[in-house]
């Protein structure tokens, strides 16, 4: 892979900046192996009779077997090859770059998969910053999101959309609301904190690219109208040595909420 030579400036002016060809193809590819086998998994277990076909094999089970989807995709959330993706060397450098922090004084936290069926709007964000999820550093500027799809991504999936400069407001740190009692909480930005929405801007990645934003960068689900799901992944590092960073832990929690409690209650 040819080495790419990283904006910093370019990045604190903008907030975001895009890396090409820096995730071998391989990993995208061992992910979506691991998705299929899920996947059929699922299906199995829900008794449907379906092809191979990856999308097939979603739609059919989200439509008909809403639990077992909602298994499949948190099964998804810890699988060992997202860490493989996103602590390699070269990103890990990358990132130290960025933070302006030795990459061994990086904290790596809540990796996830996202799975966007077509025209999904019950579970598509709106404008948000991950800050207001992810509140490990208090100045959004000392952490940062990757974001990078696992399939090739068609301007048709809907790509993830930002306004430039938007993380210069700060972290707002917006608390959970929900439209209704069938759609996701979200921490939606208010409208008169959008003044920049004519500035709206979407990457063009291609597979191995990576899209890295600052934590207060105001950004937002494109909508898919493909007939494919949209794979994506996402990781998000902090600077654990400033003085505003919040220690925690990662917990397992279980998908099935009376397991969870049980096994919680027996520690």
């Amino acid at each position: 892979m040819k080495k790419q030579k990283i904006n910093i400036k370019e990045y604190k002016e903008l907030g975001f900046i895009v890396i090409r060809n820096i995730v071998p193809k391989k990993q995208l590819s061992q992910i979506m192996f691991s998705l299929l086998a899920n996947a059929k998994k699922y299906s199995k277990l829900s008794k449907l009779n379906i092809n191979n076909d990856l999308d097939n094999l979603l739609y059919e089970l989200r439509k008909k077997n809403k639990k077992n989807f909602g298994l499949l995709y948190d099964s998804m959330q810890t699988l060992g090859n997202l860490y493989q993706v996103f602590t390699t060397d070269k990103i890990l450098k990358n990132v130290s770059n960025i933070l302006k922090v030795k990459k061994n004084l990086i904290t790596f936290t809540e990796p996830a998969l996202r799975l966007d069926g077509s025209n999904d709007k019950r579970n598509s964000l709106g404008w948000h910053q991950d800050s207001s999820y992810c509140r490990q550093n208090l100045d959004g500027g000392n952490g940062l999101v990757l974001w990078l799809p696992v399939r090739k991504l068609s301007k048709e999936m809907g790509r993830l959309q930002f306004l430039k400069k938007s993380h210069k407001i700060g972290s707002l740190n917006i608390k959970k609301k929900r439209k209704n009692k069938y759609s996701s909480q979200q921490r939606l930005i208010p409208e008169k904190f959008l003044e920049l929405e004519n500035n709206i801007m979407e990457a063009d990645l291609k597979l191995g690219d990576v899209l890295v934003m600052n934590l207060d960068l105001v950004h937002r689900s494109g909508i898919n109208f493909s007939k494919k799901f949209r794979i994506s992944i996402i990781g998000r590092y902090h600077n654990m040595i400033s003085n505003d960073f919040k220690s925690g832990l990662n917990i397992y929690k279980y998908s099935d909420k009376k397991y969870n409690k049980k096994t919680y209650e027996s520690v």
